[in-house]
């Protein structure tokens, strides 16, 4: 009788136990205002595992040792050249070069406004020279938030691929996804700001860069002297009229155009670093698939890159999320587009930042984060490209948290100001100077 009883506490048990382990694999529901919450029996142990995310790869590091306290990057290239490769290349002969080494950022709110490209930018020119703010698109909803330029136009009729408007056509779109169409007497004004950041208040060269077939006049004006004429003519790529000078403020002027689109123009030195920030608030890098490969190619023609920084995933990552293949895939093939139309730039994948939420009175990071970073990692190994791991760079757990009590991150314990971008950009900016060192 005894024994039958003990048998019927185990299956009890056991059953009680199977029950609770299957809804571990219970989404939570809602209604209304209520949500349930998950059962995980499994939660100490998962959450364990996901401390670490950026273990169990194996890498092909360039640099296979790394000083304590620093955040390497790992270059999963496997010696085929289109890591870090172009830009160390590039460095080692900025001397001699003849241009700027040039790198291009593309992320998304993260370093919108120049919060992170700015003190990446001022510490790299420092280092090994350059001035100016580098590429400026025609016009941008948030430039007076910009400190780093003064940024002023009229005229311009912009197209981007957040918002596709009537008439857009992708062909012209430039590495960022815009491009503006301007008439007549379409105008912009640029000009360095030093108020805050090194480097900024001259450069030697402004170009500005359009595309089509058909042709414009334009007139520039540097340091509100004489204006210079130039007649545009489009090839079917990317092309570039430039000034030259000690510039500290430059205006350019369209005073006729016959089927020219416009993509930007930039404030640049003619030897050392420029950092040209591509930000496109709320995209995860999706609008990149929508750039046509031939713009990748002609872009890079008219203004080469030798390191492409690819930083997406605030808008990626989800509370709960944890499988990332359409992500995985997406980005994947852009990358793989990207290489072959640029086929002597590196490519730096750069791993999520720290996202919290307020989780039983205090603070967790959240799992799609760490979950994400794994496949921000694995999208970098698969497409042999360098990848950097901002999340531990930073502390890992809990650092979001810190940065908001130090005042460099915002109270969504998600977005950083400016700040926390000088504080995380010295990060990144040690990476890379200890990556170009000769081994």
């Amino acid at each position: 009788m005894e024994r039958g009883y003990i048998h019927a506490v185990v299956i009890v048990v056991l059953t009680t136990l199977l029950g609770l382990l299957l809804l571990h694999f219970v989404p939570s529901m809602q209604v209304g205002s209520w949500r349930s919450r998950n059962v995980d029996m499994l939660s100490d142990v998962l959450d364990s595992a996901a401390a670490n995310p950026d273990d169990a790869l194996v890498q092909h590091a360039r640099v296979d040792t790394c000083r304590e306290g620093l955040e390497c990057i790992n270059d999963m290239s496997g010696g085929e050249g289109q890591g870090m490769d172009p830009f160390y290349d590039a460095i080692d002969s900025i001397k001699s070069l003849g241009r700027p080494v040039r790198i291009a950022v593309l992320g998304d709110s993260y370093i919108e406004g120049d919060i992170f490209t700015a003190h990446l930018r001022e510490r790299l020119q420092r280092h090994w020279g350059g001035c100016g703010v580098g590429f400026v698109p025609i016009t941008d909803a948030i430039a007076g938030f910009r400190t780093t330029v003064t940024h002023r136009y009229g005229g311009w009729t912009e197209h981007h691929a957040n918002e596709q408007s009537s008439g857009y056509n992708s062909t012209y779109a430039n590495i960022s996804g815009h491009y503006f169409n301007g008439s007549a007497g379409a105008w912009l004004a640029l000009g360095g700001v030093a108020k805050d950041i090194a480097r900024l208040d001259t450069c030697q060269e402004s170009s500005l860069y359009f595309a089509g077939t058909g042709s414009a006049e334009a007139m520039a004006c540097v340091n509100n002297g004489d204006e210079q004429a130039f007649t545009l003519n489009g090839n079917g790529g990317v092309v570039k009229v430039t000034v030259k000078g000690r510039i500290g403020a430059v205006r350019w002027r369209i005073t006729r155009n016959s089927g020219l689109v416009f993509l930007g123009a930039s404030l640049d030195p003619d030897q050392g670093i420029v950092v040209d920030n591509f930000s496109l608030r709320s995209s995860g890098g999706n609008q990149l698939k929508m750039v046509a490969p031939k713009m990748f190619t002609d872009f890079d023609q008219a203004r080469h890159y030798d390191l492409i920084i690819i930083m997406y995933g605030l808008n990626v990552a989800g509370r709960e999320e944890s499988k990332y293949e359409a992500y995985q895939k997406m980005l994947g093939e852009v990358i793989t587009t990207m290489k072959r139309a640029m086929p002597d730039t590196g490519f730096l994948l750069v791993g999520t930042s720290d996202r919290e939420e307020r989780y039983n009175g205090g603070f967790r990071t959240l799992p799609g984060v760490v979950s994400l970073i794994n496949a921000q990692q694995q999208i970098a190994y698969d497409n042999k490209i360098a990848f950097w791991n901002l999340y531990t760079a930073m502390g890992g757990q809990g650092s979001i948290v810190e940065m908001v009590k130090n005042h460099q991150a915002n109270l969504d314990y998600t977005h950083i100001n400016k700040q926390g971008g000088k504080h995380l950009s010295a990060f990144l900016y040690d990476a890379l100077e200890w990556g170009s060192r000769k081994m």
